[in-house]
């Protein structure tokens, strides 16, 4: 695009250039799951993607304020994510974040992490292949927990077999299997 006067790009043309296609798989099952401590922003997250028409919204629980125990949680995302092709990308809140992505982190093929602003979401998902984001409810405000959740659903890993971001995550799951294999044999 180029103004009639000259060749040159105006603001405006530059900027429409540079904007970046919103990437919405709302195909794409979103699992999401909370303890106690993480129910009203789970519900407020909830509601969000519903707006946004993530229309295959699966909630693992709580499905109350009644205090709960996070493994539980943790694992029945996990559980239902691994074994359920259509389900791709989980969410988990609890207090900090950290005991659902400890919880999470503990199985194969998951990748969760708990970003603390859209930047950290954005890089742990182009780097990280992150499959489950794991927020801290006492650390993160409503507002950022949306923006946070629409970077984790809306950026795309870098997969090139050749890039180091890949070849590092092959890694981690290799060396996953030489410590599991160590157990089981």
């Amino acid at each position: 695009m180029t103004n009639n006067d000259n060749d040159t790009l105006t603001h405006s043309e530059e900027m429409q250039n540079n904007i970046e296609p919103i990437i919405h798989t709302k195909e794409e099952n979103i699992l999401i799951g909370s303890d106690h401590r993480g129910f009203d922003l789970k519900v407020l997250l909830r509601e969000h993607l519903i707006k946004a028409q993530y229309n295959d919204l699966y909630d693992v629980g709580t499905h109350d304020k009644d205090r709960c125990d996070y493994p539980s949680i943790a694992q029945a995302l996990v559980g239902t994510l691994l074994t359920d092709s259509r389900n791709k990308k989980g969410i988990l809140i609890c207090g900090s974040g950290f005991g659902m992505s400890i919880t999470a982190n503990r199985n194969k093929g998951i990748h969760a992490v708990v970003p603390r602003s859209v930047e950290e979401c954005k890089i742990a998902r182009q780097h990280g292949n992150v499959n489950v984001l794991c927020i801290g409810s006492d650390f993160t405000t409503n507002d950022v927990a949306i923006q946070i959740v629409n970077t984790f659903l809306n950026t795309p890993f870098e997969e090139l077999s050749t890039s180091r971001y890949s070849q590092r995550i092959q890694m981690i799951d290799e060396e996953y299997e030489k410590e599991t294999s160590k157990f089981i044999n």
